[in-house]
């Protein structure tokens, strides 16, 4: 992790974007950020030529009022921050567009705004989200439009405590952020009926997951449910934890476990800013 930390927040220039910027503000209050923020127009990749001149099948009147409407709240919004950033129009898919800048630029971390289950963050589900995830491993933090913006005192980490290699990046930034924040650690570990008879392995594994990363400030919960999602958004609502932290598996798709079990459920629902990490 360098000593000054790169940070994109991809734009559409809507409240719901803007909260991300709010989040970030508020992190930059802990640390030095060099900020990135990147507006995506869409367009098909396969017609795209690497400029509007180049792009012959596009209507290139279309796209270059789209950037130049870009650039001017890009004005606007400079006047209304007040912390430097770099800016860029980039054009392609979404999700491959934010992931090829971010790898192009070193970036550390993502922040995306999100209005739950219709908002803009649905644009990158499915398989577009894999993609992201098979091309970069950087953590994404996403912020509902309605979460507060407030000290981070506690962490919830959901994390795979019996996997025998975790990614460096991604604990780095967790570390990081638990620094920052002078905040607690929670890792928690979900159990049903059948898991009663080994909950002792289960928290000794968590134990060992704690040494191993050198973690410290942390504490070790064991929460019954029947199902990930519904106990990791119940503990959270009884403990009021600040940030949740969730790993998930590349390989299977985001869709798998982000969009499809525990996460979705937690951007939906739970009003709590969430950073997701690649497990691989």
């Amino acid at each position: 992790m360098r000593d000054k930390l790169n940070v994109m927040v991809p734009v559409d220039f809507t409240p719901v974007s803007y909260r991300a910027i709010e989040f970030l503000a508020f992190l930059m209050d802990k640390t030095p950020i060099n900020t990135h923020l990147v507006h995506v127009i869409e367009v098909n990749s396969a017609e795209w030529a690497g400029s509007i001149a180049a792009s012959d099948t596009l209507n290139k009147a279309e796209l270059t009022q789209a950037a130049q409407l870009a650039e001017q709240k890009f004005a606007t919004l400079k006047q209304h921050v007040d912390f430097s950033f770099a800016k860029e129009v980039v054009f392609g898919g979404l999700t491959t567009s934010l992931a090829t800048y971010a790898d192009r630029h070193r970036i550390d971390l993502i922040i995306m705004g999100t209005a739950g289950a219709d908002g803009w963050l649905e644009k990158v589900s499915g398989s577009e989200a894999q993609h992201v995830v098979r091309f970069t491993d950087i953590p994404v933090v996403t912020i509902h439009k309605d979460a507060a913006i407030s000290p981070i005192e506690n962490l919830l980490w959901v994390a795979d405590f019996e996997a025998e290699k975790q990614p460096e990046q991604s604990i780095a930034t967790i570390k990081m952020l638990q620094q920052l924040f002078n905040a607690k650690l929670h890792l928690l570990q979900i159990i049903n009926e059948e898991d009663e008879g080994r909950a002792q392995q289960l928290k000794g594994k968590m134990q060992r997951f704690a040494e191993q990363l050198g973690l410290q400030h942390y504490e070790l919960h064991l929460h019954h449910n029947y199902k990930v999602p519904a106990g990791v958004r119940n503990f959270n609502e009884v403990s009021a934890m600040d940030l949740v932290l969730i790993g998930t598996h590349g390989r299977k798709g985001i869709s798998h476990l982000f969009y499809g079990s525990i996460a979705e459920t937690l951007v939906n629902h739970c009003i709590r800013p969430l950073m997701t990490y690649h497990l691989n």
